[in-house]
């Protein structure tokens, strides 16, 4: 396992993500970072040699939490991350699970139009009890 420094609200700590490698397999586990903009390397070359990545889907999009100002609230909107990687090969989209759901998020009811996008655009959906065998 390998953890990487990732930028988000470090007041009290630092914030880091994790390569993990098992036997068979490379997964990148990044469950909360600032915007997409800030982290250094590039999202798009973290899915370069894995299998699997579980990125922060704290929020859909800005319009979760009416009367806050979302840049106080640094996360990557999950729409963001759709059309960042919107131009790579399906196989490299498909490696994108999205976790760390904000109680706002419409991503937790499977029904939700924002869920079928997602699944549409062939990025994933972490579920409680998942598995992944490395």
């Amino acid at each position: 396992m390998q953890p990487f420094a990732v930028p988000h609200r470090d007041e009290y700590t630092e914030t880091v993500g994790f390569r993990i490698r098992g036997p068979n397999h490379t997964v990148i586990y990044l469950p909360d970072v600032d915007k997409w903009t800030a982290l250094k390397p590039p999202v798009e070359h973290l899915l370069k040699g894995i299998e699997r990545a579980w990125l922060d889907g704290t929020f859909y999009d800005g319009n979760e939490l009416p009367g806050r100002n979302m840049s106080e609230i640094p996360h990557p909107f999950i729409v963001e991350t759709l059309q960042r990687l919107d131009a790579l090969p399906h196989q490299e989209r498909s490696k994108v699970h999205f976790i760390h759901f904000n109680h706002t998020n419409p991503l937790l009811n499977p029904a939700s139009p924002e869920r079928q996008r997602v699944l549409k655009e062939g990025f994933g959906v972490a579920e409680e009890g998942d598995r992944f065998a490395l």
